[in-house]
């Protein structure tokens, strides 16, 4: 009976190609890739493999899984993601399973975690989770832990079991406050909590030793920043303050820090003089500091977008600057000779007289569709084939509601964007798909991204469209940072796509 389960699931495993052709039996598999067929189900007799150690299955069409799967003992690491689980299978608790990614299924039981205290690598995202407050098991082991784009309005119970977790995401819920219970977070190094509806943020948080945080696109009005002496990187991007300040005593060791679009008119001075990146664009600010001249270390200040017209000699001291953002500001003349002396190349308003943002040509086609590989060896979802990508290109340039711009130096296409018209129903109306944003990496650091983009919502407007959307590669840590701080927010829809043909 052993040897038959083994034949019929081995022919099984072979028309998938997930076996290699020195295997003869099956304690000689240790790891499965089944991702991306499209299963609905697996073999009964996936108990034989008793050596398994890592099996993907994600990409699929799964919502359970087969009973035998509890005879893998030495099973640590699942991947489920993308696929139609409501609920994890009971026999999971069964395992010592030290990863578990079930992100992008439709969980809104997650109970068997309670059995479950061996896991270290946790992702739960893009589910359908309300509450976590018991699902943790006591005395657990976890270290990453991804709770994003759920539903969950409270963790003040759940902070309680987290105490062993380093780097824990919940952006995109619907949280409204941190409470005290956070101090509970004693291991805590990377913190994201962008994208929910804060409000109020206990004493407790400033006391810990957290490395890095977001806390992005919230409903945070007044805050007070002090202590927090281990951190390092802070974002709160696209919150409304009415108040903002900060305590001498703030983030001595502060690299990078960052208030897009806060509606600040002061220009706030962090204590650290460690500081790397600086950012404070698309806010009402009219004064950059002469101390500003303290930052020694700064290598990128971002004050696009605000009411400056003089910004202050000390600016050219800063040596190890190499990136500086300030389009949309009146500077005057002086405020440019003092950009002049220091290096006209770090500066973006040196953009106008070099590289054009322009409406791509036919001329520019194939020179786009050599870009787009670029950007397709970041996106894993895409594959490159210069053939498929000129053909897209060319279609979508002929096509009636489209728009596709270039930045061009010269006539070398450096960069590119395309945009599509969609009809939404919950709109009632025009939308744009913006798709394809990429820049030539020798190019980079320079603006370039910012303008295409922001040349396309122009044309969004004169177009009356209801909003513009696009899809970012949830890996691509630079990507979804760089559209965050331009007014993009995210949204609690995953993207699915199914291959026609």
């Amino acid at each position: 009976m052993y040897n038959y389960e083994w034949d019929r699931l081995k022919t099984w495993l072979d028309q998938y190609g997930a076996l290699d052709e020195s295997i003869i039996s099956p304690q000689q598999v240790t790891r499965l890739d089944l991702s991306g067929h499209s299963l609905k189900t697996l073999p009964e007799s996936f108990g034989v493999l008793s050596k398994l150690i890592a099996l993907n299955l994600s990409n699929n069409k799964l919502s359970s899984l087969p009973e035998s799967l509890q005879n893998c003992t030495h099973l640590s690491n699942l991947d489920l993601r993308r696929n139609s689980f409501e609920v994890l299978p009971y026999f999971l608790g069964e395992l010592e399973l030290r990863s578990l990614n079930a992100s992008g299924n439709k969980l809104g039981d997650v109970s068997v975690l309670k059995r479950c205290p061996h896991i270290r690598v946790l992702d739960m995202s893009t589910n359908l989770l309300e509450s976590v407050d018991t699902i943790f098991a006591h005395n657990n082991d976890l270290q990453t832990l991804n709770l994003s784009s759920n539903y969950i309005k409270d963790m003040r119970a759940a902070f309680g079991e987290l105490s062993t977790v380093v780097r824990l995401n919940l952006s995109g819920n619907l949280l409204k406050e941190l409470p005290q219970s956070i101090s509970m977070l004693e291991s805590l190094e990377e913190f994201d909590c962008s994208d929910n509806q804060l409000q109020k943020i206990d004493e407790a948080f400033f006391t810990l030793d957290v490395e890095k945080v977001n806390l992005s696109s919230n409903a945070l009005s007044t805050l007070r920043l002090y202590e927090l002496d281990s951190l390092e990187e802070m974002v709160l991007d696209n919150n409304a303050f009415d108040f903002l300040s900060m305590d001498e005593s703030f983030a001595p060791h502060l690299r990078e820090f960052s208030c897009d679009g806060c509606a600040l008119e002061e220009f706030l001075l962090p204590s650290s003089t460690a500081l790397e990146l600086l950012c404070y664009s698309s806010n009402a600010i009219k004064i950059v500091p002469n101390a500003i001249e303290r930052y020694t270390n700064l290598k990128e200040l971002d004050i696009d977008d605000n009411e400056i017209e003089a910004l202050p000699d000390s600016l050219a001291n800063l040596s190890y600057l190499n990136t500086l953002y300030v389009n949309g500001n009146p500077l005057s003349e002086a405020s440019k000779k003092i950009i002049a002396i220091r290096n006209p190349e770090i500066c973006d308003m040196n953009m106008k007289t070099g590289i054009k943002i322009l409406r791509a040509s036919e001329e520019d086609l194939a020179q786009m569709a050599e870009l787009l590989s670029v950007l397709f060896a970041i996106e894993t979802d895409f594959s490159i084939d210069y053939a498929k990508q000129y053909a897209g290109i060319k279609q979508l340039h002929a096509h009636e509601g489209a728009d596709l711009l270039v930045a061009k130096d010269e006539e070398i296409v450096v960069g590119m964007i395309t945009m599509q018209r969609l009809i939404s129903s919950a709109e009632g109306g025009f939308v744009g798909q913006i798709e394809d944003l990429v820049v030539k990496e020798a190019y980079r650091k320079m603006g370039v991204g910012s303008r295409l983009i922001n040349k396309m919502r122009s044309i969004a407007q004169e177009y009356d469209y209801k909003r513009i959307q696009l899809a970012a590669d949830v890996d691509n840590a630079n990507a979804l940072q760089f559209y965050n701080r331009r007014g993009f927010h995210k949204t609690h829809l995953s993207i699915y796509h199914y291959i026609v043909s």
